[in-house]
């Protein structure tokens, strides 16, 4: 019977891992998430909460659509703090349960009025938004959002984006300013239908530089309904040694009720932005 143990505890130490299977669930206390989660309803960290996402985790939303919308509602909503960090081995990836997935199939991960906001190598994808920040700081960087309906969105925020890839979106960036600020540095920003969507009340006081736009379709960028001030977008790579081309800017020359756009100092060659990317997975 002795020499039975070892290989008893060999299966053992080979069984796949359970995941964490989580409906509506409300988070006080400090928590650590790592291998796999499952979500099914809505997760909040309160304001006393703090939750760890490790490299590699892997965090499944259910495909559930409790007010009939057309949009998931699985969600995880922090307003304490979130600290996930994965690494260019292991990132942590945020994504659907579908066998065949779509944008909006879970709604958001959400900061509102959060502690703590920090994501590094993180991809987020088949969401109504990959992420939203409002009403807090929030760094961001060396992540992908794609596939979603809005990659970043944000408002009343202050916001540092960098080093990251927004690609396949139908709004890359969307983003009501309203007194907010930040940086939007060293990104690519390519193949959604609308790149940057400036929503209403910005004044530029968040800077977007030294990104790469391009290829976005129909619009580079586009102006809200209630976007009456001008906005430039200086310093950045538009796919042209001419930089900005107004056939792909919705602005003052669509409706005269908004604000123009402009690209001033274009740069004339890409600043190879997301270089801990393979060029083959861009």
């Amino acid at each position: 019977m002795k020499k039975l143990v070892p290989v008893l505890l060999l299966l053992v130490s080979c069984a796949p891992l359970r995941p964490l299977v989580m409906s509506d669930r409300v988070i006080s206390d400090q928590q650590i998430w790592q291998n796999e989660v499952r979500i099914s309803g809505v997760v909040r960290v309160t304001r006393q909460g703090r939750l760890t996402i490790l490299p590699g985790t892997k965090v499944v939303f259910e495909r559930i659509d409790r007010d009939g919308d057309g949009i998931g509602d699985a969600e995880l909503r922090i307003e304490g703090e979130l600290v996930a960090r994965g690494t260019r081995e292991q990132p942590i990836l945020l994504t659907s349960a579908a066998a065949d997935p779509q944008p909006g199939d879970w709604k958001f991960l959400y900061f509102d009025y959060a502690r703590k906001a920090e994501l590094e190598y993180l991809i987020s994808e088949y969401a109504y938004s990959g992420v939203q920040v409002h009403f807090c700081r929030a760094q961001i960087a060396f992540s992908e959002f794609r596939y979603n309906i809005d990659g970043v969105r944000f408002s009343t925020a202050n916001i540092r984006l960098t080093d990251s890839y927004l690609h396949h979106n139908r709004h890359g960036i969307r983003y009501e300013e309203r007194g907010g600020k930040g940086g939007v540095r060293h990104n690519r920003i390519s193949d959604n239908q609308i790149g940057i969507f400036a929503v209403t009340r910005g004044v530029g006081r968040t800077l977007f530089e030294l990104n790469d736009i391009v290829d976005n379709r129909p619009y580079q960028v586009k102006m809200g309904l209630q976007q009456p001030t001008a906005l430039d977008f200086p310093r950045n790579w538009w796919g042209d040694v001419r930089g900005l081309s107004a056939e792909t800017v919705f602005d003052q020359r669509q409706d005269r009720a908004l604000g123009r756009v402009t690209g001033s100092n274009p740069l004339q060659q890409p600043v190879a932005a997301i270089r801990w990317m393979k060029e083959s997975d861009r």
